[in-house]
């Protein structure tokens, strides 16, 4: 018992004073979305593709993407609210039933940038930014042949908080590029990710910490 209090004695007490309270009560959504993205980093990117009804791929990027669940094979992106309408993506998905999650290496900042910009309807942003399709092979959708990891994907489920939905999706078929998977495992430097910071930042794998 007296070692166990000598313990106590010599914990370091805990400071209040140097945080600053945030509450989320009566802020506005451009007010948590700052303060969720400038926290919540670096994100990986879901840059999703998914087929128009005029038979036209639709590729736009997702920052707040995530595995689900390994036991199952789902991975989970969220798609924020329109500004009037669902986004396009989310009305493909629910059509559809399918989706391309094609992972995003830092090379490819421009292009995603430019796809998840706002343009005139009808602006085919894939030709304009000069990517490559390549046919899926469960799926109807197609694949973007310049990203290094493409999961093909069927619906799940989608979930519904507040204005935003969360699309899950299971992992029919994974593509890598040649040579990127080695024993099992992927090379986190030669598969240099992007990283989503926020607005028009972002950032790349460049040193890893080992402990």
């Amino acid at each position: 018992m007296g070692r166990n209090r000598d313990r106590a004695a010599e914990a370091p007490k805990l400071r209040t004073s140097d945080f600053e309270r945030l509450r989320f009560e009566g802020m506005t959504f451009a007010g948590r979305y700052k303060l969720l993205t400038g926290a919540v980093v670096p994100r990986p990117i879901a840059f999703v593709s998914s087929l128009n009804h005029d038979g036209s791929v639709n590729a736009a990027p997702f920052s707040s993407f995530m595995i689900a669940s390994v036991e199952a094979g789902y991975l989970a992106f969220s798609v924020g609210p329109g500004d009037t309408v669902e986004k396009e993506t989310l009305r493909n998905i629910r059509r559809t039933q399918e989706f391309v999650i094609n992972t995003v290496s830092e090379e490819l900042a421009k292009e995603v940038q430019f796809c998840g910009d706002e343009y005139p309807p009808g602006t085919q942003k894939i030709a304009v930014a000069r990517l490559q399709l390549i046919a899926s092979d469960r799926i109807k959708t197609p694949r973007i042949a310049n990203t290094k990891i493409q999961f093909e994907c069927g619906l799940h489920k989608i979930v519904r908080f507040g204005g935003s939905h969360m699309v899950v999706g299971e992992v029919l078929l994974m593509h890598a590029e040649k040579g990127l998977v080695r024993n099992g495992k992927i090379d986190p430097l030669e598969y240099a990710p992007l990283g989503r910071i926020a607005g028009r930042n972002y950032c790349s794998i460049r040193e890893i910490i080992s402990v």
